[in-house]
Order: C-alpha cells, then sequence, then structure tokens
C-alpha cells in the first residue's frame, strides 16, 4: 500500500462523492432516530432545531424546516401534546407565538445520542485547529450553496415550501 499523499483531484472527487453519503446517513439516523422515540423525522428535526438555536417563531421554524405555516402548526400541536415543545406570547409582541423545548424532553432525547456524540468527539479530536477550521468552513459554504439553490428555486418560480426568511424571531 502506498503511503504517497493522495492527488489534489482524487480528493476533491473522494469529497464530492461523500458529500451525498453522508447528507444520506445523517438522514437515515434521524428516521432510526425518530423510530425509536415515536415521533415523525420532521417532528425530531423541529425539537432539535429548537435545541440548537433556542426559542424561535412558528414562521421561522416554518421556514427553515421547509414547511407551509399550516403544516408547521399541526406540528406544534403534536409535539405540544407529546411534552415536546411549549407555546407562550412573545414578550415583546404579544400578537406572536414563541415556541421553546422543554428543557426535560430535550434531556431524555440528549442521552440517545451519547454514542453518536462519542463517535464524533473522537473523530473531532484527530484534527488540529487549522483543519478544525477548514472543516468547519467546509460545513458552512455546504449550508450556504443549499440556501442560494432553494433561493433560486424561488425566483425561477418552482414550487417550493419554504417562504423567504425573515430572521429569527
Amino acid at each position: 500500500m502506498s503511503t504517497r499523499p493522495q492527488r489534489r483531484d482524487q480528493l476533491i472527487a473522494d469529497v464530492t462523492a461523500e458529500m451525498p453519503r453522508q447528507a444520506g446517513a445523517a438522514r437515515r439516523l434521524l428516521i432510526a432516530m425518530s423510530h425509536q422515540i415515536g415521533i415523525w423525522p420532521a417532528d425530531l428535526e423541529c425539537v432539535s432545531m429548537l435545541a440548537i438555536e433556542g426559542p424561535c417563531s412558528p414562521t421561522w421554524l416554518a421556514e427553515h424546516l421547509g414547511l407551509t405555516t399550516g403544516a408547521m402548526t399541526k406540528m406544534l400541536d403534536r409535539l405540544q401534546r407529546a411534552g415536546y415543545i411549549t407555546r407562550s406570547a412573545d414578550p415583546h409582541d404579544r400578537r406572536r407565538i414563541i415556541v421553546t423545548a422543554v428543557p426535560a424532553a430535550l434531556a431524555d432525547l440528549a442521552w440517545r445520542y451519547d454514542g453518536m456524540g462519542k463517535r464524533m468527539n473522537d473523530a473531532i479530536a484527530r484534527y488540529s485547529a487549522s483543519e478544525l477550521a477548514a472543516i468547519l468552513d467546509f460545513m458552512r459554504a455546504g449550508r450556504q450553496a443549499a440556501d442560494a439553490e432553494i433561493a433560486l428555486m424561488r425566483e425561477r418560480g418552482h414550487a417550493h415550501a419554504v417562504r423567504r426568511p425573515t430572521g429569527r424571531s
């Protein structure tokens, strides 16, 4: 086996081939976890988003999950009945609603990800600070590329449920 470094063009091809595999694995993990918990995958994605972003408006959540506001309302009804979220009036504008994840529900979900978290922390520990910065830059570029593609779909008039982002709250 050769110890010679891979050529740049081969690394680019390998990274390009790995991206959909990684995205697919993440999706399969979401589906498997949602089955274990007994909620819809999109519902688990919503709770995960609230865990990361903090309290949000239903409109913001709908925009970032790619749902209509009607579908978002039904999702929030399910999550509230199951004890995962609360809805309250926005203290700055009582006409608006703020959705918050229930801390006890987040704690109940968190332990389920311990194995994945440990494996990923072990992987991350192998990289230098500059390598981690490059990985983070690449991940952000991927998210921004997806957001740009969604914007192009909207501009071209293709049917897409995601509304134009208006801000987090």
